[in-house]
Formats: structure tokens, sequence, C-alpha cells
């Protein structure tokens, strides 16, 4: 069975709001391609999503 290990620290909320950011960026440069926007923007959003987490739980 895989085991996932995640190491957070203290700068990791802050990486995956970069990374949510960057995601989003991505999204508005090819949104003439509908399903490339789409999938940024999910990807983006459930980033997002990850770091409003992991700022709660660190802090």
């Amino acid at each position: 069975m895989p085991v996932v290990v995640v190491n957070a620290d203290r700068g990791a909320p802050w990486e995956v709001f970069a990374l949510a950011c960057a995601l989003l960026f991505l999204a508005f440069l090819c949104r003439r391609v509908p399903w490339a926007c789409l999938a940024l923007t999910g990807a983006g959003v459930l980033a997002l999503i990850a770091a409003g987490v992991l700022w709660a739980v660190l802090t």
C-alpha cells in the first residue's frame, strides 16, 4: 500500500498559495482554450482550498 508523507513547515501555505496564483494566472492566459482554462481554474481553486486548510492547521 503506498504511503504519502507530507512535510509541511511554516512556509507551506504560502508555497501552495503561490502555486494557486500561478495556476490561476495560467488559466487567464489560456482562456481561449476552454478545456485548459477549466482544468487550470479547477486546479487553482483546489490549491487555494489546500492553502487555506494548511494555514488553519499550522497556525
